[in-house]
């Protein structure tokens, strides 16, 4: 899960690198193109600023919603985290109440095979472990 987590971060960080890098590519596009078309006038050149002004907006808009959508990540990765430890919990209860169901059963025979088969479940799992 963590692996997945850092994956998922290293992914974004990434498209965020790439956005920025296009977002550079195209300005230096969009710049010489009207570097090669300008002429000496005050209009040109106002037209220029007026483009600058808005690319300086938009990657500050993607940058603002970069951080929106690290902000939701963090949120979810935590939320996720919650979810996950609730469901622990419930399966823990699940199997408690499910011994304690055997355990009150009045077919002691039933009783005895469910005890038998935990001990060889248990006798397995230590078997794994010391390998």
């Amino acid at each position: 899960m963590k692996r997945q987590q850092n994956n998922l971060l290293e992914i974004i960080l990434q498209i965020s690198f790439s956005i920025k890098a296009l977002h550079l590519i195209t300005t230096k596009i969009k710049f010489r193109y009207i570097k090669s078309k300008l002429k000496d006038s005050n209009q040109n050149i106002d037209i220029l600023f007026y483009r600058i002004k808005l690319m300086i907006k938009k990657y500050n808009d993607l940058k603002s919603e970069n951080i929106e959508m690290k902000n939701k990540i963090d949120l979810l990765k935590e939320n996720n985290e919650k979810i996950i430890i609730d469901l622990k919990k419930s399966r823990l209860n699940y199997q408690s109440l499910k011994i304690g169901k055997i355990l009150e059963s009045d077919n002691k025979q039933f009783v005895k095979q469910r005890i038998d088969k935990m001990i060889q479940d248990l006798d397995f799992c230590i078997t794994n472990l010391s390998s």
